[in-house]
């Protein structure tokens, strides 16, 4: 499937035609189910499981094997930098996506060595988020929000979407 620069609404991104599966992990009821009306209202992406720490998200990725996880940094009992490196060294195939409060350039670092796909900040546009899943879902690595662009340490030839 050839990549374009913008995805269409409710266009299905996988390689193998099934819609966009989701696990969403952050410790804040409101944000978890915003997130998840934002996603649902979506005909390409479902959203398998919720988890309000990062010893649960792991637990879900494990069990549900979604295409993507949405990844708070700060939560309790596993943190989103320990969650990403668990998956990271059990070879999970799941996407990681990074949705934070913290623009902080050690934050970014952590994550990026434990081969996260992108790190948005939780103000970025909904449609934005929305795009993020359905790119990183389809191998794409390199989601970034504008603040945290000059944080990114990243070598000048690496390919980098910046959201707007």
């Amino acid at each position: 499937m050839s990549q374009k620069n913008s995805t269409p609404d409710d266009a299905n991104v996988t390689a193998d035609n099934h819609p966009i599966r989701v696990v969403l992990a952050d410790d804040h009821p409101v944000m978890r189910a915003g997130i998840r009306s934002l996603l649902a209202a979506k005909k390409d992406i479902r959203v398998l499981g919720e988890a309000n720490n990062g010893l649960e998200a792991v637990e879900l990725v494990n069990s549900l094997k979604p295409d993507v996880l949405i990844l708070d940094i700060e939560m309790p009992l596993m943190d989103g930098i320990e969650a990403s490196s668990v998956l990271h060294q059990g070879n999970s195939e799941t996407r990681i996506l990074v949705l934070s409060s913290y623009a902080e350039k050690d934050y970014i670092r952590l994550v990026l060595e434990q081969g996260v796909s992108g790190y948005l900040i939780k103000d970025e546009a909904p449609r934005r988020i929305v795009e993020a899943v359905r790119r990183v879902a389809n191998g794409e690595k390199g989601w970034f929000s504008e603040r945290v662009m000059p944080l990114v340490p990243f070598p000048q030839s690496d390919p980098v979407k910046q959201t707007q």
